[in-house]
Order: structure tokens, then sequence, then C-alpha cells
């Protein structure tokens, strides 16, 4: 039996503790294996010649490059990891091999108490862990879309909690495209696109101007007819989170730039304006789109073209967008049959883009911040009923 574990504990004084814990053949050799490693690793002990049981190896995760933190691992640290252990009461037979980072901070009072109680608590609750299996595949899932990595500051965003609103961007300078991303509020319910227009003017590039204004979501409006994989590629090198692909185009095009899109793990629009029967289309395409919009052009607004829509979430298995015809007015209602709802002029001509834009995301829902626990209070109370 082997199982594992992880906890971090601290800010500018960290905790980072990675841990292998079980009994058995496995655990022998693993242990074995980490006590003969180079730079060799410490028993955890109380104090010198009083190792604890289960026995436990203290493993560096990095060099030990001063003397600093060679009196630290070999002080505090493993300190703390032994009298975790000890005030366990675990099982005598298991083995724990625990991995710990090892700052370089000055060696006070303060700062070898911190990492004492860190790393204590961070070692209990990684064994908590590892023997409760934590966390959950239903955690996981959670947690997906809402985590965020401090080492990193934003999310990976995979349109798993709609509605949103979708802004095209067709705009036609550089100036007006930055005046609006500075307007639009910040929240969780925005994708932006890259619009055809737009693109077509600065090429492709354009996608990682915005990104240095926007961290979410965004879509390159590509309206592929031709060279689905090329295009598809090129729109992933300049960051886009997705590529949208005609439905007119040539199927064999529309194959290979949904592949192209799986392959390169950014998600496909599929753009059913002036296609006769989207269902059709859809049902006959071997790779499906994660994404099919329902669209009525600028060009048919114009004129005063009305189309019905008649698919609905039931006939396809993929997210359904609306563009065209969409207004606070009919926020409500759209929200009931479409998980996007995709918003160009009406925003990006207004004098204020940012308070039209509110209009309609006040209408979509919570930001997923807005009940957002801090770090991890919503872990589970009964995984600590089997150790203490």
């Amino acid at each position: 039996m082997i199982k594992f574990g992880e906890a971090v504990f601290g800010n500018e004084v960290k905790a980072v503790i990675n841990l292998v814990i079980g009994k058995g053949k496995e655990m022998d050799e693993a242990f074995t294996n980490a006590l003969t490693r180079t730079p060799c690793p410490l028993f955890a002990n109380l104090r010198p010649n009083l190792i604890v049981k289960p026995l436990t190896l203290v493993v560096p995760r990095h060099p030990i490059s001063s003397e600093i933190q060679d009196e630290l691992l070999n002080g505090v640290i493993q300190y703390g990891v032994a009298k975790a252990i000890a005030d366990l009461d675990l099982e005598e037979d298991l083995k724990i091999i625990a991995t710990v980072s090892v700052p370089d901070v000055p060696l006070t009072t303060l700062t070898k108490r911190k990492l004492f109680q860190y790393y204590y608590g961070a070692t209990k609750l990684a064994i908590n862990r590892a023997l409760n299996e934590y966390p959950s595949k239903e955690k996981i899932k959670k947690e997906k879309y809402r985590a965020l990595h401090p080492l990193v500051g934003f999310r990976d965003v995979r349109l798993e909690r709609p509605p949103y609103l979708q802004v095209a961007l067709d705009v036609p300078t550089i100036e007006n495209l930055e005046f609006i991303l500075n307007a639009l509020p910040k929240s969780d319910r925005i994708i932006l696109e890259a619009g055809t227009p737009l693109i077509k003017k600065f090429g492709i590039e354009v996608i990682e101007h915005i990104r240095e204004y926007f961290d979410g979501f965004i879509v390159a409006d590509l309206k592929t007819l031709d060279t689905g994989r090329i295009e598809v590629r090129m729109a992933f090198e300049s960051t886009a989170n997705a590529v949208c692909i005609s439905g007119v185009a040539p199927k064999s095009t529309i194959l290979k730039g949904i592949h192209e899109c799986q392959k390169c793990g950014i998600m496909s629009y599929l753009d059913m304006m002036n296609v006769e029967n989207p269902i059709n289309l859809y049902n006959s395409l071997k790779l499906k789109p994660d994404v099919v919009i329902l669209h009525r052009g600028i060009d048919e607004e114009t004129f005063g073209v009305k189309k019905e829509f008649s698919i609905t979430k039931e006939d396809v298995d993929a997210i359904l967008a609306i563009a065209g015809g969409v207004s606070p007015e009919n926020i409500d209602e759209l929200i009931k049959n479409y998980d996007i709802l995709i918003v160009g002029r009406a925003i990006t001509k207004s004098r204020d883009p940012g308070r039209v834009a509110r209009m309609f995301v006040n209408r979509l829902g919570d930001d997923i911040e807005q009940y957002r626990l801090y770090l991890d209070e919503d872990e589970e109370i009964d995984i600590y009923s089997r150790v203490r």
C-alpha cells in the first residue's frame, strides 16, 4: 500500500511538503532508494539519536547551498516533521518519505518558529490527505475552473460555467480596441472575440495585443474556409483559446480544423451563418465542435433579414451560442436556450462600452470569486476522522 499527500503553509516563509506513506515491499524499496540518494536525506528525529516511528525520511527538494539552509533542514524543519509524526501515533510498520523545501532566510527566532509551525502543520495535513486519498475526483472537478495558482496569476477558462457574454471586437483601430479593452468590466462571464475584420487588418498577432489587457478566454474568429490546420495552429501560437471555423467551409476543412483544435488543446467554434440546416451539418460531422454558433450576420441585419433558429441544446452535444439580435431587452429569454450571447456593435459602438457590457453581465449570474472560500476552508471536515 502506497499513498500520496501534499500540503503548503506560509507566504514569505513557506513550507512545501510532498509525502509518500505506505507499507509493504514496494514502499520498502522506495524508502531504501530514497535513503541512498545524493544529497543524502536524513531521518526525522526529535533530537540527535532519537528517530521517530514510523520511520520517516526528510528529503530536501533542492540542493542545500548555504549554512543557513543546512541549519534549518537539520533543525526546525526535520523537528517539525518528526514532532508531527510522533503526535499522530501512526501504525509502526508504515514508512514515510517527506520531500521538503528549505528556504534561505535569516536565522531569527521568528523565522525558525514559523518554519517549525508550518512544517508541523503541513506534515499532519499531508498525512491526513494521503490516508484519506484527498482530494476526491469530485473536488478536482469543482475546483478546476476556479483554482488560481499564486505563481501564475490567471485561470485557464474552458467555458464550463455558462452563460457567457462574448464581446465581438470588430473595431477599425488599435486605439479604439484599447479604449474598449480598458472600459470592459472585470468578470468571469466575459469572453473576448478577435473579430474577423480586426484580424484581417492587424494580423493574427492582434490576439497577443489583446492578451496584454485581458487574461481570460479569447476566440479567434477566423471564419476558416480552407487550410483548417494551418489557421488553427496560427491562432493557437498567438494564445487564442478557441478558433471559429465557418460552417460553409468544405467538410474536410471543418474536420481538419476541429482535429487541430483537439491536438492543440483549444476549443473549436463552428459558425452556422448561411448554413441552411445546422442540425444536419452537425450530425454529419465525425468530429464535433465544442461550440455551435447560430449567427445572423451584420449585413443581414442591415437589410432587415429575419432569421429564425430552430436548433436547441437538445439537438447538439455542444455549447450553444447566438450572434445577431442580442440586446438587454431579450437577454433573460435568450439565456434559457443559449450558453453564449455574442454582442458586437451594441457594446463596441457605444459611447460607454463598459456600462453597456455591465448591463449584460449583471444579468448572467455571479462571478466565480464572489463566493470563493479562503484557501481550503471548503475541505471536508470528516476527512480528519481517521487520523488526528
